[in-house]
This record gives structure tokens, sequence and C-alpha cells, in this order.
């Protein structure tokens, strides 16, 4: 299994979901980034698993989805490089 690495900014965007959640249900904060972590596991067991990102169209970036989040990624090396946590209705805008 691949090393996962986090991005400083899909670290501060993991977070901003959680306190956002946390404001109605700090159980189901919780719940939803173990639940969005653990499905990152998919992209260290089966790399090339994820599909291409659209705005992208580089191999070597992918995306699973738990919906409603897309969980953005750098195939790189021996790690995946998560570079982005955002609701299915946020833009990408540019990653790093």
């Amino acid at each position: 299994m691949r090393a996962l690495r986090w991005t400083e900014h899909s670290v501060a965007q993991l977070a901003a979901v959680a306190e956002y959640v946390s404001l109605s249900s700090p159980v189901y904060a919780e719940h939803l980034v173990d639940r969005l972590a653990h499905r990152l596991d998919q992209a260290r067991e089966f790399p090339m698993s994820g599909r291409v990102v659209p705005e992208f169209g580089r191999d070597e970036i992918r995306e699973l989805i738990e919906w409603p989040y897309r969980l953005v990624y750098r195939v790189h090396g021996d790690a995946i490089e998560v570079l982005a946590v955002l609701h299915g209705r946020q833009e990408l805008g540019e990653l790093r």
C-alpha cells in the first residue's frame, strides 16, 4: 500500500468541512472525516482506480467521490498526495 501525503491546502479544506458540519452535528462531522479518510485507502491500494479529473485531463491527477465530496489526489511515485477535499458544487480551482 502506498504512503498517503496531505498538502497543507487539503488539510485546511478537510478542517473547514469538519468545522462547518460540526456546527450542526459534531458526531456526524467526526464520522464524515473518518469516512473521507477511509475512502482514500482505495487510492492507496489501487492508485489508478479514481477517475482522471476532468478539469485537468492529466493521468496522474485523479479523484474519488465520497458523495457529496471530491477527493482529488496525485499519483506521485510511491505515494498518493491528497491535493483537494471539496464539495461537489465547489470549483476546483488551481492545484499546486
